[in-house]
């Protein structure tokens, strides 16, 4: 089997020759987050290290949120943005020129945020409107204030970022995307509160990504190391799942019941602290398999609880590749 062969054997729940993995970072370098440079980048990542498949990453091409927030009101100024604008012609030619690079050799699947995700993390909010709050403490207030102007604005980007899975795999040629989704870590919202406000813009980019592939997968973000309510996106309709195992506590053997019937993604711990990326050659192939046991056969795909860190040394990548080749 080839790698894309291999890949999507896994994801139609077929046997396969081995285990497929990938790892992906952000790239922190101003001169690979745009452009060619960032199309370079991710070339050179994946020969040096030889990962199955590539995760495109949208470093550098964040969604414009083209509004000056003064109070909670303003989120209804919230507008979609027009089909020319950069944020999808850079995406889907940033896709279309990896793809091209790599003629077919290996699976991609293009990183998409959630709109919750984007009104919590964008520049947009005048000082008299934070009020010495962070911009995530002002949002959760805002929803308190005016909980139907955030929803606006959450299903305006939600129809903007499905257009957008639907292009970066129509036209940009990706296998699917990697859709994160956050905001439900324990304490923040109730499951109805979650599913009233957020669950929404998500279901509008899966939605879309579904209509026009099979292969998408669902990355439930532990971003903050803060445990999540899995059960909000247990059961979002995509091929694939992925969360954060050291996070949550909750081991690939025992995702296989939590999320019954998806392709699992994932299994070895991101964090600085954990073999893969302070561990020895030993270490870290002990830990791919203590994986493959959890997994008893199972077919996945094997990588991270989430993005590991952009120093990380590529040997520990390689290492985890030649144990699952071995």
């Amino acid at each position: 089997m080839n790698k894309r062969e291999r890949v999507l054997a896994v994801l139609d729940k077929k046997p396969v020759d081995h285990i497929p993995a990938s790892f992906w970072f952000h790239f922190i370098r101003p001169e690979d987050a745009v452009g060619e440079g960032c199309v370079k980048a991710h070339l050179d990542y994946y020969r040096a290290t030889d990962v199955d498949f590539i995760k495109i990453m949208s470093d550098g091409l964040g969604y414009p949120l083209k509004v000056t927030i003064t109070r909670a009101d303003d989120w209804f100024k919230v507008q979609p943005l027009p089909h020319d604008d950069p944020f999808y012609t850079e995406s889907i030619n940033r896709c279309r020129r990896i793809n091209e690079e790599l003629n077919g050799e290996c699976c991609t699947f293009y990183n998409m945020f959630s709109p919750f995700n984007v009104v919590r993390e964008r520049d947009v909010f005048t000082p008299e409107c934070l009020a010495g709050r962070s911009w995530d403490e002002t949002v959760m207030a805002h929803l308190k204030e005016n909980e139907a102007a955030l929803i606006h604005a959450m299903n305006v980007i939600g129809e903007d970022l499905a257009y957008l899975a639907r292009m970066v795999i129509t036209e940009g040629h990706c296998d699917g995307i990697y859709q994160s989704v956050q905001g439900a870590e324990k304490g923040r919202m109730s499951a109805e509160e979650y599913s009233r406000i957020v669950t929404p813009g998500e279901m509008k980019i899966i939605n879309a990504a579904n209509e026009v592939s099979n292969h998408n997968i669902l990355h439930m973000c532990s971003w903050a190391g803060n445990p999540n309510h899995l059960s909000y996106w247990k059961d979002y309709p995509l091929c694939v799942k992925n969360w954060g195992c050291g996070v949550e506590g909750v081991s690939m053997a025992e995702g296989k019941d939590l999320f019954e019937g998806a392709v699992l993604l994932g299994g070895m711990d991101n964090r600085r602290d954990h073999p893969l990326y302070a561990g020895t050659k030993e270490e870290i192939q002990a830990a791919v398999a203590d994986v493959l046991r959890q997994m008893d056969g199972t077919p996945f795909l094997m990588g991270a609880d989430c993005t590991v860190p952009p120093d990380i040394d590529f040997d520990h990548i390689r290492w985890v590749l030649e144990a699952l080749r071995a």
